[in-house]
């Protein structure tokens, strides 16, 4: 059983794990510098309080692009190296960066845009990967485990396979989304 496979049937992995292996499905993926690269983030955060570590996680992110129409925007250590990237993949470095620093930190998401958050007690410290200013609705945010992470992400990635014409690409990433456990609020 390959890597993705082995991490889509078990229970949640670690973002970067899952998002790693799910890249390594489509081409050769440089795996110990994505790491590299997290662990680096993850480095300025130990400490911190919520807060305080949402506004630094903010402020890396800032040097960051967003980027929502490409296949590459979708691949965690492309994002990394290159910075710019899909919010969704935004909010997965994020979280990835956080949980290496001991926090309790989520992708999040509202039908308009992908955050991740930092729980502080009934306080929540939002990061907007989004980046288009548009106001957080708090009562519509729903909370993703890695599993539905890499569900979105793969089917951006049909999305945009389709719209290039690669039929093998769209078909590979739809057979991935298959491996993945039923989506259910159990995670």
């Amino acid at each position: 059983m390959d890597g993705f496979s082995r991490l889509a049937c078990g229970g949640c992995p670690p973002l970067a794990d899952l998002m790693l292996s799910m890249a390594a499905e489509f081409r050769l993926v440089d795996e110990p510098a994505a790491e590299d690269r997290l662990d680096d983030l993850a480095r300025a955060l130990f400490g911190l309080d919520e807060r305080t570590a949402a506004s630094a996680l903010a402020a890396q992110l800032g040097s960051f692009e967003p980027e929502r129409k490409s296949v590459g925007g979708l691949w965690l250590d492309r994002v990394l190296a290159e910075r710019s990237g899909h919010p969704l993949v935004l909010a997965a470095i994020a979280a990835e960066a956080g949980r290496r620093a001991g926090l309790a930190i989520h992708v999040l998401s509202t039908s308009t845009g992908w955050y991740a958050g930092l729980a502080d007690g009934e306080r929540m410290w939002l990061i907007d990967t989004t980046m288009d200013g548009r106001r957080v609705d708090a009562w519509h945010l729903r909370r993703h485990c890695s599993h539905e992470v890499a569900f979105a992400a793969l089917l951006g990635l049909s999305d945009r396979y389709e719209r290039l014409g690669d039929a093998r690409g769209a078909a590979r990433a739809a057979l991935l989304r298959q491996q993945l456990p039923l989506l259910r609020r159990s995670h």
